[in-house]
C-alpha cells in the first residue's frame, strides 16, 4: 500500500515529538525523586512512628527505671486526654446539634460553650500536669535539658489540625 510522502513524514514528525515527550517527562520525574529523596528534612519534627514520647526518652538519655516510670506517666497523661477529648466532641455535637433548630436556646448554647472552655482548661492542666511529673523524674542535667527543649517537645506533641470535634477545613 502506497501512503504519500507527506503523511509519512506528517507521522515521523509526530512519534519524533511524542518520543522527546516521553523523555523529557522521565527525566523530569527522575529529577523530582531524586531531590525528595536527597533533600535535607527542614521539619524538625521526628519520622513517623517516632513520636514526642521517643524523642523525651532519647534526648533527656532516661535510664530503665525512669524509661518505665515515664512510660507509665504517658499512659495515664493519654487516658486522661482521651476521656478529655471524648467529653469534649460530645459537647462539640451537642452544640451545633442548636443549629438544627429555627430558634436555638442561646443560654443553652452559652452553657455548652463554657463547658466546652472548661474541657480545653483540663486538657492544658493535664499536659501541665503530665511535664511537671516528668520533671520530678529526672537528674539535674535531665532537668536542664528538658527545660531547654520544653517548647520543641509541645509543639510536638501539638495535634495535626482541628481539634476532635471541631469544624473540618474544606476540600
Amino acid at each position: 500500500m502506497y501512503i504519500p510522502r507527506i503523511f509519512q513524514t506528517a507521522c515521523m514528525n509526530k512519534l519524533r515529538f511524542l518520543a522527546w515527550a516521553v523523555i523529557l517527562l522521565l527525566l523530569l520525574n527522575a529529577g523530582t525523586l531524586i531531590y525528595l529523596f536527597t533533600e535535607k528534612r527542614t521539619d524538625q519534627r521526628p519520622p513517623r512512628g517516632e513520636g514526642p514520647s521517643n524523642f523525651i526518652v532519647e534526648h533527656l538519655k532516661l535510664d530503665k527505671q525512669q524509661r518505665e516510670q515515664f512510660f507509665q506517666l504517658r499512659r495515664q497523661h493519654q487516658q486522661i486526654t482521651r476521656t478529655i477529648h471524648e467529653e469534649d466532641r460530645l459537647l462539640h455535637d451537642q452544640y451545633f446539634e442548636l443549629l438544627k433548630t429555627d430558634n436555638p436556646d442561646k443560654a443553652k448554647a452559652d452553657s455548652i460553650s463554657r463547658l466546652i472552655g472548661q474541657q480545653r482548661s483540663r486538657l492544658e492542666a493535664a499536659t501541665f500536669d503530665h511535664f511537671q511529673q516528668l520533671r520530678k523524674l529526672c537528674d539535674g542535667d535531665q532537668k536542664k535539658l528538658l527545660d531547654e527543649t520544653i517548647d520543641e517537645i509541645t509543639r510536638l506533641m501539638m495535634p495535626k489540625g482541628p481539634p476532635p470535634g471541631g469544624p473540618q477545613p474544606d476540600r
